[in-house]
Formats: C-alpha cells, structure tokens, sequence
C-alpha cells in the first residue's frame, strides 16, 4: 500500500471518529419508607355469662395457664378463697379461633417500637384490671412483657432497636382480674374498653 493511501485512510479514520457524538442517561430508584402495623383480633371477649364452657378450659400465657371466662368458672372462682383470678378471653373475634391475636409488623425501618397508644372506655371497672402480654413468634426485636403487665397508656409492648427490617410476628394475649368485692348490678356489667396500638419509628 502506498504511503499516500494509508494517509488517506487514516485520515477517513480520523473524520469518523471526530463525527461520533455521546449520550448519557440516570437511573433513578425510588423507594418509600414502609411502616404496617396488623392485628387480626377485633374483641377479646371475657363474657362470663356464657354457659356453653366447661370451666376448665385454660390458656397458656407466657407459660401460666388462665381459665376461661364463663359461667361455670366464675361460680368457681366465687366458690374459693382467693380474692382476685386472672382470667383469659372466652374467646377472640377475627383470629379464626385462636386464643390470642396475631400482630404483623412490615418496615424497612431499622428501629421501631409498637406501644399502646391509649386504653379508653371503662367507666365502673378500672383499666387496670386488664392485662396484656407480648409473645415473639418470628422476625425482629423482643418482647418487654416479661409477665402479663396492666394495661396503660404508652405501655411499650415491643421493639426493635436495631436490624428491625422486614417482617416481625408476635401474639398478642390479654387477661382480665375478676375480683370478688365487685358489687355487679341487678341487670350485670357490660364495660369496653378500647385499645389503640401504635407503630413508631425515630
């Protein structure tokens, strides 16, 4: 190849490479900061009008196990020498015949606490006769229920302060103190109380 060629190519060469042009572009992600709480349990239920129990059936709770709320049990424990009994639910709605109600926490948050935010509605009975108990079944933090503890505002139930992430599953139990000096009405007691959790994050 002559030299006066290769010039000639290499000059092509070069207009080629002088006429290519450049793009650019992002790539953008996006995620939002997810904090779910769930609870299937809508009523724990301490009905001890109800007949259709035994007496004997118990719940275990951390371990302990509490009689039911009903009828037969009552005439026990008003039978006895005790002057308080912690009793478990006569049964729970929502949770498909459960003893208990099944909290979920889904974040992507490393730090979270789930307390009760307020425990209203009782106007003879005082709230401190119920109790509730936090039990860990999977996923992150710890329960601070080492015991049935009574149930009050800002009561923190469970956390996790670190590696929070992702999905956390806990029971959640209540109990109720029948007292014998309760004074019940002609036509009985009827009390509610209503319970709000809340899912925090700093």
């Amino acid at each position: 190849m002559s030299v006066r060629k290769l010039l000639a190519l290499m000059a092509l060469g070069l207009g080629l490479a002088l006429a290519q042009t450049t793009d650019s572009h992002t790539v953008t992600v996006q995620i939002p900061s997810v904090l779910q709480l769930t609870l299937d349990a809508t009523d724990y239920l301490f009905n001890f009008g109800d007949t259709s129990l035994s007496g004997t059936e118990t719940v275990t709770v951390g371990g302990t196990p509490y009689t039911k709320a009903s009828y037969n049990a009552y005439l026990t424990f008003l039978d006895g020498s005790a002057s308080t009994q912690d009793f478990a639910p006569t049964s729970v709605a929502g949770t498909g015949g459960a003893d208990y109600g099944t909290v979920t926490v889904r974040t992507n948050r490393a730090q979270w606490t789930v307390k009760i935010d307020t425990a209203t509605g009782f106007t003879t009975l005082s709230p401190g006769r119920v109790k509730v108990f936090a039990e860990k079944v999977s996923g992150k933090g710890g329960s601070w229920t080492a015991v049935p503890t009574t149930v009050a505002a800002n009561t923190t139930l469970f956390n996790a302060g670190g590696g929070g992430q992702g999905k956390s599953v806990y029971k959640l139990y209540y109990l109720f103190t029948a007292d014998i000096n309760d004074d019940i009405p002609v036509g009985g007691l009827n009390e509610v109380m209503t319970v709000n959790l809340l899912l925090t994050t700093p």
